[in-house]
């Protein structure tokens, strides 16, 4: 066999090569304990901390200036774990090393002394987003670069969100098992649960994948030094790649819907529907059935396509969203209709990430073959700053418009304004917060995610055209190390 043909069969194992169930399951688990950190951040710590005397309106600044600061940190994290070279890949040493930083700053945050200052709260929450930067870059650039097919990177895509709803799912049980099990009624006590388990899974799921999943190999490229020059290239090769633009502008757009959402939704159900209890249910409803939901969405992308798949989550997300101020006329259902109706809006959840990443991954190739640098987690890493500073301007417009309708946490729900409770403009900012805002970022998507062009059979050509490029690029590096002199 000649030079050619092993760098063919190279080529087709790294690349193009799929994981089995196994590994895929193993590569998927590092994310749980990443998602039991995410859910706090946006629905337990507001109200955590806010009981603890941090203001809402303050609190939403901190988050947005501390998510921005990711703007800076994730590409320079992306460029370094593009240039890392070892003999156990680019990746896993960064899911190694950077599992501690993560365990311990997690458990400050979520585990504040009885005092909390302002000063105290700033520095651990930019720690925070830190640690979790170092070890998700890499993490999903690995994912990304498992395969280049068009539906195995949807496969990879599903199956790691399918996880990712797991742990979400762990993270709306856990405290929910704390307070059957163990009595444990308070939210900082039930958060502190959750913190535990983030230590304790951290290192079980970094053994397991680095030791048992494959990083693929990728084709030696010079190590440069990093420069200012090569952040301005690597930008400039970005932004003139149409379709991650697309994506990146339509996934960030349902990102900032999401997380205000998010940063409401506790406050809509005690205070609005008056029905806290069915909170943590809706919750485990939601992640199970984003779950059960996964598998149907992916043969649907394989039918018609990922961003018109992608179109139709975000369609039955609006559905859902705008049927739950209606809940509030039915006061004596309306527990159980907020479970059913969150059950039903988590079935899109899923796919909406699936699809975006994996939309995301295919766009990357085309800067892969026009810079002739594998920048994957460059990429990835300006792709998770964007949503990092989506999500916590959502947090701060989320935080700071309830703030100015006057909603205050620390009134009792169901009370009278005349008892000491919330105002009717109060909680009819938490419902528009809640449905309307959200559906209007979600729909501002579309015209964005329909006009995407990487459709399979383009992204088909654009990774034959790569593969043919890598196996060029090694058979003349090979007969430049063959000649005499060269050895």
């Amino acid at each position: 066999m000649n030079f050619t043909e092993d760098s063919a069969k190279s080529v087709a194992n790294g690349p193009s090569a799929n994981l089995n169930r196994s590994q895929l399951a193993l590569y998927s688990s590092y994310v749980i304990p990443l998602t039991i950190v995410n859910l706090p951040l946006t629905v337990y710590l507001p109200k955590l901390y806010g009981e603890m005397g941090i203001n809402l309106a303050l609190m939403g600044v901190i988050l947005f200036v501390a998510r921005f600061s990711d703007v800076i940190t994730d590409p320079i994290i992306g460029v370094l774990s593009d240039k890392t070279r070892s003999r156990i890949g680019r990746r896993k040493p960064w899911l190694i090393f950077g599992s501690v930083p993560l365990m311990v700053t997690t458990y400050l945050l979520f585990v504040p002394p009885d005092e909390v200052s302002l000063a105290y709260f700033i520095a651990i929450v930019i720690l925070a987003y830190l640690a979790v930067t170092i070890v998700s870059i890499p993490y999903y650039s690995w994912g990304a670069e498992i395969s280049g097919n068009y539906h195995e990177r949807s496969r990879i895509s599903v199956t790691r969100e399918s996880f990712q709803f797991f742990g979400y799912l762990l993270a709306a049980l856990i405290p929910a098992i704390a307070q059957e099990a163990f009595g444990v009624t308070e939210l900082r006590d039930q958060v502190f649960f959750l913190a535990i388990s983030i230590c304790a899974l951290m290192p079980i799921v970094t053994l397991l994948a680095n030791v048992f999943v494959p990083e693929p190999k990728v084709p030696e490229a010079q190590i440069e030094r990093f420069t200012f020059e090569q952040y301005k290239k690597g930008f400039r090769f970005m932004m003139r790649n149409g379709p991650f633009v697309r994506i990146l502008i339509g996934f960030t757009g349902t990102v900032i819907g999401t997380s205000v959402d998010s940063v409401v939704s506790f406050f809509f159900c005690e205070y609005v529907l008056l029905a806290e209890a069915s909170y943590q249910i809706a919750l485990v409803g939601m992640m199970i059935a984003a779950i059960v939901a996964l598998p149907a969405w992916l043969h649907l992308s394989k039918r018609i396509g990922k961003h018109k798949t992608f179109v139709v989550s975000i369609l039955w997300y609006v559905s859902c969203a705008m049927l739950m101020p209606l809940l509030y006329f039915v006061p004596d259902w309306s527990g159980e209709g907020f479970i059913a109706l969150q059950t039903v809006k988590g079935m899109c959840a899923g796919a909406i990430g699936a699809m975006g990443f994996s939309m995301a991954a295919d766009a990357i190739d085309i800067d892969t073959i026009k810079s002739g640098e594998p920048r994957t987690a460059f990429y990835l890493a300006t792709w998770g700053a964007a949503q990092k500073t989506a999500a916590a301007f959502a947090s701060f417009l989320g935080l700071t418009l309830v703030s100015l309708f006057g909603f205050d946490p620390t009134l009792d729900a169901g009370l009278s304004p005349a008892d000491g409770g919330n105002t009717n403009l109060a909680l009819i900012g938490v419902v528009l917060l809640y449905t309307v805002v959200p559906c209007c970022f979600y729909l501002a998507t579309l015209p964005w995610i329909w006009s995407y062009s990487l459709t399979e059979e383009r992204q088909a050509k654009i990774r034959e055209r790569l593969e043919r490029k890598q196996i060029s690029r090694q058979s003349d590096s090979h007969s430049v190390e063959a000649k005499p002199g060269f050895s």
